[in-house]
């Protein structure tokens, strides 16, 4: 009976212990919201939120749209936007922009080619560490593709 009541006795205080921790819990939206515009001025905090996702995928044009009234589609490197998701990070979404062309829509020039121009974007991430029952986010920069350009290869 004894050899029975100690693994029982452990088991029980472990549960208990477990029982006691606070779980950690994400900062509210408006908390993320103010501790990067405290840690970064408003400037730096520029990420595009007026681009309108695509609901399906474009495809490369096959000439320069010159009646759209997108720069992104009047380009000789036309592009679009995504939104790219990460629960870990603040903001969870970021848009960005991807290239509809492997070369350059204009150039017959097999040396060209069609790249996405990055900026580096501050976000919060959430790391593992939990203070006051709040998961702790640090700052990170990461990079975004913001438009296509055309250049050689």
């Amino acid at each position: 009976m004894k050899k029975l009541m100690l693994p029982v006795v452990l088991i029980l205080s472990f549960m208990l212990c477990q029982g006691q921790r606070t779980r950690c819990k994400d900062p509210s939206e408006e908390h993320l919201r103010q501790k990067l515009y405290r840690i970064l001025p408003e400037s730096a905090f520029l990420i595009n939120t007026e681009h309108i996702p695509d609901e399906k995928m474009k495809k490369c044009p096959k000439i320069v749209n010159t009646s759209s009234e997108l720069i992104q589609d009047r380009s000789i490197s036309p592009w679009s936007y995504r939104i790219s998701e990460d629960m870990n990070r603040y903001p969870r979404e970021i848009v960005e922009a991807y290239c509809l062309c492997k070369g350059c829509v204009t150039s017959k020039e097999s040396r060209m080619v069609s790249e996405p121009f990055y900026r580096d974007v501050p976000v919060l991430y959430k790391s593992s560490k939990c203070k006051k029952s709040r998961y702790i986010y640090k700052l990170r920069y990461i990079k975004v593709a913001q438009f296509c350009i055309c250049r050689f290869h």
